[in-house]
């Protein structure tokens, strides 16, 4: 290994102008080599640039995270700091060449990398006061219930664990369905914390971009959850909100790599049949209902309150994060709840009316897939459904608790199918003559007939 490769390129706060320049590499007549080794050790020791020059974790990008001395519009390294950089190394050192500063600076960004979110949830003390079982309410006027309380706690803790284990399995979507200007979207904007966090431009999710969108976001709104109306396809928004990790190339690579999620998904609507029609999928949204004339307060009329409010709310969620005493999913006791509440919020599913009704009017015994399309549906012109009509078919069956299903039965007009029977009804006998007096209800009723006579 050479002089240079053993050289110590550890940070140095007492280095000097002169004592960095004594350390740097050089050729022919005592000039500096315009070497990646001397820009990172620059980098490295001029107290000027001593951990200001930062790799972002959260949005992958370089950042600028003290004052070097110029105007500055954002904390992200921009073709302005490059340029001032540049400057500042040539007049300083002799070093100029861009290519290899800009190499460098990746390089020493990346040894001093941060996520502002983690850093920002680990430095929240919580003060013991509780705001989980009551938040929604507070700012939105949701009802108090197990479920609601359940459906903010569940998509709070999700979001810390997608921060600080980036790609983790977290399929929910929290919800918020109510009227215009009940806050809806500042709430979920000042539960990013910071604005710089928080997105609300996916509009569609064929968007080539809209995987590139997330990065750099922790929370991403959903507007009128117009990108999952949009979906041409239901298993397209199941994939989006349920995948685990994206791969695109940024600006800076040369290759596409993976990154693993680090958001979670929020919609708001004032529409209240806003779910996909396939309930197969409705399993992952959380929705929540706003009603501001119960809300305590609007969440704008003291913006700094609220946004306190929600700091120690983070707070009390990390006291559970960090316990370990948790679960990315809402407790089983709740599921039929949530069912029956995505119920209320999906639009009518007329090849299911249709179905229904034909099984009400007919009480058929047994019934399939082929009978329903034809019978039910109508479709006696065609000869098979379709795949996709054989799946939306099975899924209603599925759904319909008078009906369980079995192996096979044997149709006459159909063939050996898959089937559905009709649940029996519990059947009730009359009572033989003379065992009145052993039934205590009927006694009563006989002796109340007797005295009433």
């Amino acid at each position: 290994m050479s002089e240079t490769e053993t050289k110590n390129l550890d940070n140095n706060n007492e280095d000097t102008y002169e004592s960095i320049s004594s350390q740097l590499d050089r050729g022919e007549k005592n000039k500096v080599l315009q070497t990646n080794y001397n820009c990172q050790l620059v980098l490295r020791k001029d107290p000027l640039f001593t951990n200001a020059i930062r790799f972002n974790e959260l949005n992958q990008k370089v950042d600028i995270c003290q004052n070097l001395g110029w105007k500055r519009d954002s904390v992200y390294l921009c073709d302005t700091d490059l340029d001032n950089i540049i400057t500042y190394m040539e007049a300083t050192y002799g070093l100029r060449t861009d290519k290899q500063i800009e190499r460098a600076i990746r390089v020493v960004a990346k040894e001093n990398s941060y996520h502002p979110i983690r850093e920002k949830l680990m430095s929240l003390e919580w003060d013991g006061v509780e705001r989980l079982p009551d938040a929604l309410n507070h700012f939105l006027g949701v009802e108090k219930t197990p479920l609601s309380v359940a459906s903010l706690k569940v998509f709070m803790l999700g979001a810390i664990a997608r921060v600080f284990k980036p790609g983790c399995k977290f399929e929910y979507m929290l919800c918020l369905v109510g009227g215009q200007g009940a806050g809806k979207s500042t709430f979920l904007r000042f539960l990013a914390m910071d604005d710089l966090y928080f997105t609300d431009d996916i509009k569609r999710l064929d968007d080539d971009k809209a995987f590139q969108r997330l990065q750099g976001h922790w929370i991403v709104e959903i507007p009128e959850m117009l990108a999952i109306l949009n979906a041409k396809m239901v298993e397209e928004t199941k994939s989006f909100i349920s995948r685990q990790s994206d791969n695109y190339r940024t600006p800076y690579d040369r290759y596409a790599v993976d990154h693993p999620r680090q958001c979670v998904f929020a919609g708001t609507s004032n529409k209240t049949e806003f779910l996909p029609m396939d309930k197969s999928g409705n399993r992952r949204f959380l929705p929540i209902e706003v009603n501001m004339d119960n809300a305590q307060c609007h969440i704008l009329d003291d913006e700094k309150a609220s946004r306190a409010y929600i700091e120690q709310l983070w707070a009390e969620v990390m006291v559970i994060f960090k316990s370990g005493d948790f679960s990315l999913t809402l407790p089983k006791d709740l599921q039929t709840e949530l069912v029956e509440t995505q119920c209320k919020y999906s639009p009518e599913d007329p090849m299911e009316v249709a179905i229904r009704n034909y099984l009400d009017d007919h009480s058929p015994e047994y019934v399939c897939v082929k009978m329903l399309y034809k019978e039910a549906l109508n479709h006696f012109g065609y000869e098979n459904p379709a795949q996709w009509e054989c799946n939306a078919i099975s899924n209603i069956m599925n759904h319909i608790t008078e009906y369980k299903k079995i192996s096979t039965h044997r149709f006459s007009d159909y063939g050996t199918q898959k089937a559905w029977v009709r649940m029996k009804e519990p059947e009730f006998k009359d009572i033989p003559k003379g065992m009145e007096k052993e039934v205590p209800f009927l006694q009563e009723s006989l002796g109340s007939t007797i005295v009433n006579q």
